[in-house]
This record gives structure tokens, sequence and C-alpha cells, in this order.
């Protein structure tokens, strides 16, 4: 009686281990990437607010802000705010497709998502707010980072997206963002980004900023501010480029 008495504990422990990890291995790769994704954008339709401050050794060198007008998670409309004399200018992005307008021309200018907008920012980092549009999770391991166990996911370019590789760590337990590091098709390092100040906003704790280090220009560094998020719908004629002269 004695030895079965401790048998049956013993099996017990083993099950409900096996359990759990049956649990845990039915969140696949795009599980995963879709619930990040949920955290970074409130809805399919949101309005924020942006500012970026760019860093040089520690010295600010530039400001600017921005309204991020977002209609579905292929179409978004960045709206320069500030300084009085960037207002007028607008990113439009559908797709994979971007274009930069400037009030009094005549017509968009078509660029591409890797260029930079400001400092270590790319015109896609701002234009484009979730991963799965571009990127396909190609596997995933298990870290530890500061005692907190993490996923690090390989994600792979499925678009003409701004970066061919992201290394994207993400805490095990609730999906969220820790970091990112984007790597060009030859596999060298640009920069990583670290999403930091999480604050309840919309339902979900999210990340309210996103530090992007150069890791080309040591020393370089932006940071980008979230503010004044709002779920609402938009006109269709906001992401369309034809348009763009009539928006104020």
């Amino acid at each position: 009686m004695k030895k079965i008495f401790i048998f049956i504990p013993f099996v017990l422990f083993l099950y409900n281990n096996l359990s759990y990890t049956e649990i845990e291995n039915k969140l696949s790769l795009d599980e995963i990437l879709k619930k990040v994704d949920e955290i970074r954008a409130p809805s399919n339709h949101f309005k924020c607010e942006l500012e970026i401050v760019c860093y040089k050794d520690n010295k600010k060198i530039s400001l600017k802000k921005f309204e991020l007008y977002v209609g579905d998670e292929t179409k978004s409309l960045v709206k320069f705010t500030y300084p009085y004399e960037d207002k007028g200018k607008f990113l439009l992005m559908v797709k994979e497709n971007l274009w930069f307008y400037t009030k009094g021309t005549r017509n968009p200018i078509r660029i591409t998502p890797q260029q930079r907008l400001l400092g270590e920012v790319s015109n896609s980092d701002v234009a484009r707010v979730v991963y799965s549009v571009d990127y396909t999770p190609l596997s995933a391991e298990e870290v530890i980072i500061n005692n907190v166990s993490m996923y690090k996911l390989t994600l792979k370019a499925k678009t003409k997206a701004a970066y061919d590789n992201i290394i994207l760590f993400v805490e095990k337990e609730t999906c969220k963002p820790y970091k990112s590091e984007f790597y060009t098709v030859g596999g060298k390092l640009l920069k990583t980004a670290y999403y930091k100040n999480y604050q309840m906003i919309l339902g979900k704790e999210r990340p309210t900023e996103t530090e992007i280090i150069d890791e080309i220009r040591k020393g370089n560094r932006s940071v980008i501010k979230y503010s004044n998020f709002e779920i609402k719908k938009f006109p269709s004629y906001y992401f369309q480029k034809e348009y763009l002269q009539y928006i104020k």
C-alpha cells in the first residue's frame, strides 16, 4: 500500500504537466503573432497621435509630430502636424504601396517603406502597425531574458516590406512584444526596437513608446511616443491618393 500511495501522486504530476504542455503547444506561430498585433493595434480602424524624438549621443536633435489614421490592416494615412512647416504633408500606405504628398504639388510621389522618415524611423515603422500583413513567422524558440520566459520568433518578409527578416521577442505569458531586431537580406542587423511604457488603453495593456536603436550609426536612437488612441472609422477617400489634396 505504501508503494501505491507514493506512485499515484507521481503519475498525476506527470499527467498534469503533459496536459499543460499540450495546451501550450496549441498556440501556433500565427496565433502568437496575431496576439502581438492585437496589442499593438487596438482595432482594424483607429486613430492615434505620434511624436518622434531623435537623439545623437543622448542629445535631442529633432522632434516631429503626426496623426495616424488606420483604415484596416493594410491601409493607413500619416498626417504631419508639427513643426508648422510640415503641415500639409502626408504619407499614404495601401497594402505594400506607399506615397508621399505635399500640399501644392500636383501628384503624390511613390516612395519605399524602408526609406527613412526621421532619424532611425522608417516610413513603414509609422505607417504599418501590425506585423502579420508583411511577415510570415517561420520558427520560434523559448528564451529567458531578464528572468522572463519569452518566445523568439523569426519573421520573414512575404511582401516588399521594409526589412527582409525580423527577430521578434515576445513575453510567453502575455504575448506582449519586448523587442525586435531588423535585418537586411544579407543578414546585417540594422536596428533594434524596444517596446516600452505599457499602459492600459482601450481594454489592453499596450506599449506607448518604441525606442529604436541604430546598430550601424552608433549613438543614434529615436523614440516614438503614442497617445490619444481612438477607435474610429474613416471615409474611404482618406486612403485614396487622388484625394490627398482635399484632406485637411
